[in-house]
């Protein structure tokens, strides 16, 4: 039969799970604070959950994989000779900027003992031809630093966004009466305006990915969100697993109010017994945004692209 790529159906939910597991060299319970070895059949969902996210589980993944297929965007797997061995999700989304109408590639997972036999180029090439078909300006993903030179052989070589990820001492910031009113309904409203951080998504991936849930300890927690009517922004603050750190995601209409924004963002996130606030924002851009604050830095990411047009 060979190499095949097609979109998943929640039939692939369990292989699609075994793909992602194949990445996990030890599973484990944490006791204590401490990591303890433990087999995959005795975690709990929320402990497998910690290794790796939804895909870790059938229970999460097909949840995950749901959420994709009502939102109409793209999960496609590979086959090799009838077995999946690689899973790619796609997200189609608008937003101003470099990258445009994008093509975003969220997840590229081949199964470890498929690697090295073109699977991973393969739902890349696939993933370009839909973003062709559905009009996108622009291909685009955050890779992992080794896998830079696969998504340079793709043809994803220009860099659009150099990202600075910064950690932002809530605990530090005044509390502020900024005028939050309702976050808006739907993506539309967002996509005229420009969006700062987490920059290692797309605006709309960032967007969809913050309606969904799961009811889970471990998972991200949307804690608040609101538009600063005011200022002409919006933003979401998620709680990571540990429930006193949370990332901003930030869209505002003119970017010389961005740094008001963030502040009014940090009062809500220390009003909520946020500690520490993670933004991803173009490096140029995150230094002006938490100029005057309490940040640590705590590393530096990239996103690619190649356009299409």
């Amino acid at each position: 039969m060979g190499l095949r790529v097609r979109p998943a159906t929640l039939d692939d939910v369990r292989s699609i799970v075994e793909v992602h597991c194949s990445d996990v060299e030890e599973w484990y319970r944490l006791v204590g604070g401490a990591r303890v070895r433990a087999p995959y059949e005795e975690l709990s969902v929320g402990e497998r959950f910690l290794h790796g996210g939804p895909w870790m589980s059938v229970e999460t993944c097909a949840i995950h994989l749901n959420y994709l297929l009502t939102a109409g965007q793209y999960p496609l797997v590979a086959e090799l000779d009838g077995r999946v061995v690689g899973e790619l999700e796609l997200y189609i989304g608008e937003e101003r900027g470099v990258l445009g109408k994008t093509g975003y590639i969220d997840v590229l997972v081949v199964h470890k003992s498929y690697r090295g036999r073109g699977v991973g180029r393969r739902l890349v090439e696939e993933a370009r031809r839909i973003a062709i078909q559905e009009g996108c300006n622009t291909i685009s993903v955050w890779p992992e630093r080794r896998a830079v030179p696969f998504y340079e052989k793709c043809g994803l070589r220009d860099a659009a966004y150099r990202v600075l990820h910064v950690v932002v001492d809530a605990t530090g910031c005044k509390a502020l009466s900024c005028g939050l009113r309702e976050f808006p309904q739907g993506y539309e409203e967002l996509a005229s305006m420009w969006f700062l951080t987490p920059r290692i998504y797309s605006g709309f991936t960032a967007w969809l990915k913050s309606r969904w849930s799961y009811a889970l300890r471990e998972a991200w927690a949307r804690l608040r969100e609101a538009s600063i009517p005011a200022l002409g922004a919006a933003f979401v603050l998620e709680a990571m697993s540990l429930r006193s750190e949370a990332r901003l995601s930030l869209w505002v209409e003119d970017p010389s109010r961005a740094r008001e924004a963030v502040l009014c963002a940090c009062s809500e996130a220390a009003r909520l017994g946020v500690g520490r606030l993670h933004l991803l924002a173009e490096e140029a851009v995150c230094r002006q945004l938490v100029r005057g604050l309490a940040v640590e830095v705590v590393g530096e990411e990239m996103v690619l692209m190649d356009r299409l047009h």
